[in-house]
C-alpha cells in the first residue's frame, strides 16, 4: 500500500469516527418522567403515629425528592382492606 492511498483512508476513517463520536454525545430530547403512583395498605390504625406516621413522612420525603413524580398514598387498617390482610392486598 502505498503512502497517499494510507493517508486517505486513514482521513476518511477519522472523519467517520468523529461523526460518531459526535452522534453519540448529543444530547437526548428532553423527555419528562411518568408519574406514578403507589397505594400503600398499612396493618396499622393512624394512631399509631411511630408506625403509620412513618409511612407518611416517607410518603411526603419521596414525593418531594422527585417533584411529585413518584407519590405513594397511605391508607391506614380497614380503608382498603381489613388490617391484617394488608400484605395479601393486591
Amino acid at each position: 500500500m502505498d503512502r497517499r492511498s494510507f493517508i486517505r483512508k486513514a482521513g476518511v476513517t477519522g472523519v467517520g469516527a468523529a461523526a460518531a463520536a459526535a452522534t453519540l454525545a448529543a444530547p437526548a430530547i428532553a423527555q419528562s418522567n411518568p408519574k406514578v403512583t403507589w397505594r400503600l395498605a398499612s396493618s396499622f390504625p393512624k394512631s399509631l403515629d411511630t408506625i403509620y406516621g412513618g409511612a407518611e413522612v416517607f410518603s411526603k420525603m419521596l414525593s418531594e425528592a422527585t417533584d411529585g413524580n413518584f407519590q405513594i398514598q397511605v391508607f391506614a387498617a380497614g380503608e382498603l382492606v381489613p388490617g391484617l390482610q394488608a400484605a395479601d392486598a393486591t
